[in-house]
Order: C-alpha cells, then sequence, then structure tokens
C-alpha cells in the first residue's frame, strides 16, 4: 500500500463546496496510491486497461471525498476510500478479462468463497447460497456456469506479480475484497438505490449520485464533468449506461427498479 498522504481539512471543505482546483489536489496527491492499487490487482493489465482502471479508481475517491466527515482526522481519508476504491478496480478488472454476463461482484464472491473453501465447490455453493441477503443469493445453475467460467482465469493462488504493504507477494486471493454486505430495510428506496450503485461502474455511478443527490449534494453536469475530466456530454453518456447498469444488476435479483 502506498503512503498515506495528509489532506487539510480546508482543502477537503473546498472540495466538498464545489471547488475544482481543489478536488484536483486531492486527487492528485492520492495519485500514486491509486496506481498502486491498480498495479496490484492488475499488474498484466495494458497500458491502456491499466489507464480505464485508475480512472474508476479517481471516480471512488472523489465519491468518498464528498461523502467524508470532516469531524474526524483528515488523515483518516486514505484508510476511508481504500476499500471501496480497491474492490471497485477488481470489479472493472474482472470485467474486463472475462466474458462473464453477471454482475463482476457475484464473481468475486464466487472467487472468494472458493479459495475460503481451497477450491471445495460444494464448500463455496455452501457459502454463496447461504447469504443473508436473498437479493445476493444466485441459483445453482449460474453459481456452476459461473465456477466454469473462472476456470480458464488466473489462478486464486497464483502470484499476481504485485505486493502488499510488508513488500510480500500476492495472490489473487489477496487482491479480491469482500464483497458480502447487508442493507437494513429502514429507508428502502435509498437502500436499494445505494446498493445497485455499489454494483456499477464507479464513473457510471458517481454520474448519477451527483444527478439525483444520492448521497450527495445534486451537481450540474458541468461540474462532474470538470470532476471526471469529460466533457458534459460524456457526463450524459455515463448517466444513460449507469441507468442500464443498475437495471440489469437489478434484473439479476428480480428486484424493481424505477428511473
Amino acid at each position: 500500500m502506498a503512503t498515506p498522504v495528509t489532506i487539510s481539512t480546508e482543502t477537503i471543505l473546498a472540495a466538498q463546496g464545489g471547488d475544482a482546483d481543489a478536488m484536483w489536489q486531492i486527487v492528485s496527491a492520492y495519485e500514486p496510491m491509486l496506481k498502486s492499487v491498480v498495479r496490484s490487482v492488475a499488474p498484466a493489465a495494458s497500458a491502456d486497461t491499466s489507464e480505464d482502471l485508475l480512472q474508476e479508481a479517481r471516480a471512488v475517491l472523489i465519491q468518498h471525498v464528498r461523502a467524508y466527515s470532516t469531524e474526524t482526522d483528515s488523515a483518516q481519508l486514505h484508510s476511508f476510500a481504500y476499500r471501496a476504491i480497491r474492490r471497485a478496480v477488481a470489479e472493472e478488472w474482472l470485467r474486463s478479462t472475462t466474458s462473464l454476463s453477471v454482475d463482476p461482484s457475484a464473481a468475486l464472491a464466487v472467487r472468494r468463497a472458493l479459495w475460503t473453501t481451497e477450491g471445495d465447490v460444494e464448500g463455496a455453493w455452501m457459502i454463496v447460497s447461504s447469504v443473508a441477503d436473498p437479493r445476493r443469493r444466485m441459483s445453482r445453475e449460474a453459481f456452476v456456469s459461473m465456477c466454469e467460467a473462472l476456470t480458464d482465469v488466473m489462478s486464486l493462488e497464483g502470484p499476481t506479480g504485485g505486493t502488499d504493504g510488508d513488500g510480500n507477494g500476492q495472490t489473487l486471493a489477496d487482491t479480491i475484497p469482500d464483497a458480502s454486505s447487508t442493507f437494513t430495510d429502514a429507508t428502502e428506496r435509498r437502500d436499494l438505490a445505494r446498493y445497485l450503485l455499489s454494483e456499477i461502474p464507479q464513473r457510471r455511478a458517481y454520474a448519477l449520485r451527483a444527478f439525483y443527490g444520492i448521497g450527495m449534494q445534486t451537481r450540474t453536469d458541468q461540474e462532474v464533468a470538470a470532476d471526471l475530466d469529460v466533457r458534459p456530454g460524456g457526463v450524459r453518456v455515463l448517466r444513460s449506461q449507469g441507468l442500464d447498469s443498475a437495471r440489469k444488476v437489478a434484473n439479476r435479483f428480480e428486484l424493481r427498479v424505477t428511473a
């Protein structure tokens, strides 16, 4: 893991208030950490793919800057965002390297279950099928198909070529975040929206969060374009793609979603 950097509370507040220069000051400061995540999760990625993964990582960081509470020590921004960044990069890398038609988070869950059971498929099925939230479960057929599709993917116990914070060689299992989580029904609709946005590419998710004000203040397309370094028209494309991705995730769990 790259050495954490310290960002002043004033800079964070300025970025949260819409100061694009302050936001990019933060993104630039964390660039070494973001690149380190990309290298460790996807050491075999091409230059173009690495840049795509880096863009996903930046989008997640920006979202977490906006959600971060400055009442805590600003040095903790690193740990506040790190896990989500790593998961987003892992999911996008999996999406780009397999032909799976399901959402990458489901494939990551299967991979982790297989790693936990040391390759015992039946044991992995028990873990996947006993997830508390029924919306995160999958059919036996889908599980078997996913295992077959993942057979040709890099071994979970094989080295990725990356290293951990202590300089030790990492396996693929080390790079896969735990995708299991549950969400409460206190505000079902809001929770569903947050859940779906956590399951889709994060640049698309950010475009939707900013438009609908989910977990952040609403922002104009021009402001989001400045955050993501794209044209305003590109923001509308990302938003449209995000809605399509969210619907696909919802359909996988037979959830009702409208936009």
